[in-house]
């Protein structure tokens, strides 16, 4: 039985057939001794990939040299938009390895690629899959689909018709749908309301006190009629700790 209850979402950039191929084919021999099911994308360029990305990726294979984008730039575009999926950077150019934390990169490997140095890598990367949160919204601003892991969320706040997510790396707006729908997509990931304006991630409460709550660092309005829902959210996050 697979330790794994969902598919694993792979995408591949990588110019050469031949290579993209043979990292399918491990992936696939891997997936049949261990029992995971992997779905796999591959890319040609670097530019489609920052283009057309699934937005529920969990890990990207990523060759350096590549005809129209470098992957060490594309994956700090990447890294504009995504800090969830886990970074491999599958290259012969070893020498840039020293750059890879700039992109927060989970691995590298290097190339010719061979199996039971792949598998051996592919065993850590699989382990961090496991421990990545489950709930991954898309959210639609201005420059085009972002995808937001609710561990990056801290709150989500609704002005007007305008949705602000403020996340650890900053600030997305988004026109249109309201709170409630944001609410429905992030059933499971323990967020609640403070008022009807705001809907917070317990993970980044600082403080709570009688009619304002500090998360990530800003000061929140607490409602009378949901202060004492919110209080108890909290504390059962916290362990009882609020």
């Amino acid at each position: 039985m697979s330790e794994f209850a969902k598919a694993v979402n792979i995408a591949i950039v990588e110019d050469e057939q031949a290579e993209a191929e043979t990292l399918c084919a491990m992936l696939g021999r891997y997936g049949d001794e261990h029992g995971v099911n992997f779905h796999c994308r591959v890319f040609r360029l670097a530019t489609d990939f920052l283009e057309d990305r699934p937005l529920d990726l969990d890990v990207v294979f990523m060759d350096i040299q590549l005809p129209d984008l470098d992957g060490m730039s594309a994956a700090r575009k990447l890294r504009e938009t995504d800090g969830r999926t886990l970074l491999v950077f599958v290259t012969n150019m070893s020498q840039y390895a020293i750059n890879g934390y700039e992109v927060e990169a989970a691995d590298f490997i290097v190339k010719p690629v061979e199996y039971a140095h792949f598998a051996g890598k592919l065993v850590r990367i699989l382990s961090r899959v496991n421990a990545l949160p489950d709930v991954v919204i898309p959210v639609k601003t201005a420059n085009g689909m972002v995808s937001v892991a609710a561990s990056d969320l801290k709150y989500v706040e609704v002005m007007a018709h305008e949705l602000i997510y403020h996340t650890t790396r900053g600030d997305l707006r988004s026109y249109g749908g309201g709170l409630y729908k944001v609410e429905k997509r992030l059933e499971g990931a323990r967020f609640v309301r403070c008022n009807s304006c705001y809907l917070v991630n317990p993970r980044f409460v600082e403080s709570v006190g009688s009619d304002t709550t500090k998360v990530g660092g800003d000061e929140l309005k607490i409602s009378y009629s949901r202060r004492k829902e919110y209080r108890k959210a909290v504390a059962e996050y916290l362990g009882g700790l609020v």
